[in-house]
């Protein structure tokens, strides 16, 4: 019965962890210095590892004037496409843009306890504030990406109290075999 108890316990806390995957894009804008927002994005609110974030963008970024802010709620992912490789998380190939020529691909890692806080409302809301050089050739022609991370499932309410009412019928049978 202990054995049986135990198994229970485990699996009710335990759980596994699943691949959350959230997406956004693509998207484009035109004119000086535009904003990018995804807004309100459901996501599950555990996680149990770091979060890695894909950035695909295409656009007027080619000089250390025209820069892309990335804002993932309150918490800044830094400034890319300026040339300067220590005020952001992204991996870009020496942050510097090209004036629309390709797509850029850069990748950066959150970690477990600061995405945690971001996700913690099941809500989140992404923005990408270009400089007001970026004013040429599309602006920014493509911007895509997606954040993966591993989510562990919450046990519903109903679950914990089914699981519950299994145990207690479980020692009430074994009892009674005993009696």
């Amino acid at each position: 019965m202990k054995k049986l108890l135990i198994v229970c316990m485990f699996l009710l806390v335990g759980g596994s962890a699943n691949a959350a995957l959230i997406t956004f894009g693509p998207s484009s804008a035109s004119g000086s210095g535009p904003t990018i927002s995804f807004n309100n994005l459901v996501v599950p609110s555990t996680i149990t590892g770091n979060a890695t974030v894909t950035l695909s963008v295409n656009g007027d970024f080619n000089s250390n004037f025209e820069y892309l802010d990335i804002l993932f709620d309150a918490f800044s992912l830094g400034r890319v496409f300026d040339g300067n490789t220590a005020n952001d998380l992204f991996n870009f190939a020496g942050d510097i843009g090209n004036q629309s020529r390709s797509t850029l691909t850069g990748v950066a890692i959150i970690s477990a306890a600061d995405f945690a806080a971001l996700i913690s409302d099941g809500l989140l809301n992404l923005s990408f504030d270009s400089s007001s050089r970026v004013n040429c050739c599309g602006t920014i022609n493509v911007l895509s990406g997606s954040i993966s991370y591993d989510s562990k499932p919450v046990p519903a309410p109903s679950t914990i109290v089914l699981f519950s009412l299994v145990l207690l019928g479980g020692v009430y049978m074994t009892r009674k075999r005993k009696a």
